[in-house]
């Protein structure tokens, strides 16, 4: 079908380029926030943290520094820090680091301004609405990989490690994201290679779908597939590549910017599965996903006549889909199936367990491929075990 009505609404203001991450206490100021909430990781400082707490007291800015962050954040870590964010009178959250960091920022902006008693977990879950929109938010990114600096979407884990999922609320696109390349330099090569495959799966399941006559997008994403194929290797074997880091920044604000989804069925379910996953098993997002999507290439072959994974094994240059996407990923030193991500073989309970997770709500839509079912979960999931 042609493309469905769709509105495009685009407000972040990113910053690019190298060197530009000296400019975020500017930016905070422009806001004039009563004190800012700086939020970051709670086992590493970063060097650009401290420059924007210099240019904060330059300017005069109060501030409170929350660094508590972890990965894969839970219910009750944004709670905490929304609490503390209402008792130091702050009105802006500023943070420094990948997408744990901006997962916690976007929490704690939208419970802050709508506290309940249920905590975070209450809108996550749908259970509740926030009826008020989040404090605003600014972002200095350390590392290609989530785009959620571009986005109206933050994932959080519940309080038990069982449901993990994704909140979807307009007012916590950040209304500044500070991309600066250089900043990920440093990088270990690992992590470079996680947030290359993000990147990667994040355009995947928007341009796995059976729409016809969407050109536009379906080019769109085949060109920031094609970019990060090329240059995500580069950038783990030659981390000083300033030009593959560049590239992979922007491919990762493209990737989640909606831009590429809009008008077209999209199919996330690699996405559901993978936080199932991580969720139990706390293990990188990244990882779970280059251990998941070669099964689900391998589930939709027979349904796949768009021809969408033909053009992946053109990019690729392999003989089937999943066979180069799991040469890609091992290219990068990550793993392809889950006893290889998780450093054992779960057994057929815990496959179960992990598919019931993944649909809480039932059947999900797969991009006009059939109706994903928990069986479908169950066999998908043990395929990637192997």
């Amino acid at each position: 079908m042609p493309y469905q009505p769709f509105t495009f609404v685009f407000p972040t203001r990113i910053v690019f380029g190298p060197g530009e991450s000296g400019r975020c206490a500017e930016l905070a100021a422009e806001l004039k926030p009563e004190k800012v909430f700086v939020c970051t990781y709670a086992d590493v400082r970063l060097p650009v943290l401290d420059q924007l707490l210099t240019g904060l007291d330059q300017r005069g800015v109060p501030y409170y520094l929350h660094a508590a962050c972890t990965a894969n954040p839970r219910a009750e870590q944004i709670d905490e820090a929304a609490a503390i964010f209402l008792r130091e009178g702050c009105d802006l959250v500023v943070g420094i680091g990948g997408g744990s960091v901006i997962d916690t920022c976007k929490g704690v902006a939208l419970l802050a301004k709508n506290p309940c008693p249920e905590g975070v977990w209450a809108y996550v879950s749908g259970e509740k609405t926030a009826e008020n929109g989040a404090y605003p938010i600014g972002l200095v990114v350390t590392i290609a990989s989530t785009g959620s600096e571009s986005n109206e979407s933050f994932v959080v884990t519940d309080r038990l490690g069982e449901q993990k999922m994704i909140c979807n609320h307009p007012s916590v696109r950040p209304t500044f994201s500070i991309c600066d390349p250089t900043l990920t330099l440093t990088l270990p090569k690992r992590q470079t290679a996680l947030g290359a495959a993000d990147i990667f799966s994040h355009v995947l399941e928007q341009y796995l779908h059976r729409d016809a006559a969407v050109d536009v997008s379906d080019n769109m994403s085949l060109g920031i597939l094609e970019a990060v194929y090329q240059w995500g290797p580069v950038a783990c074997e030659t981390p000083g590549d300033l030009n593959a880091r560049s590239n992979l920044m922007w491919a990762s604000i493209l990737a989640m910017s909606r831009v590429l989804g809009v008008g077209h069925e999209e199919n996330w379910l690699c996405h559901m599965l993978e936080h199932a996953v991580s969720a139990k098993y706390n293990i990188a997002h990244g990882a779970g996903m280059t251990a998941i999507l070669p099964a689900y290439l391998r589930f939709i072959a027979p349904q796949d006549d768009a021809g969408k994974l033909d053009a992946l094994k053109k990019l690729f240059q392999a003989e089937d889909a999943a066979a180069g996407l799991e040469a890609f990923f091992r290219r990068m030193g990550l793993p392809v199936n889950l006893t290889e991500a998780l450093g054992f073989t779960p057994d057929e309970a815990v496959i179960r367990e992990l598919a019931q997770n993944a649909l809480p709500w039932g059947d999900m839509a797969a991009g006009g491929y059939a109706p994903f079912t928990l069986e479908d979960a169950i066999t998908v999931l043990s395929e990637a075990c192997k």
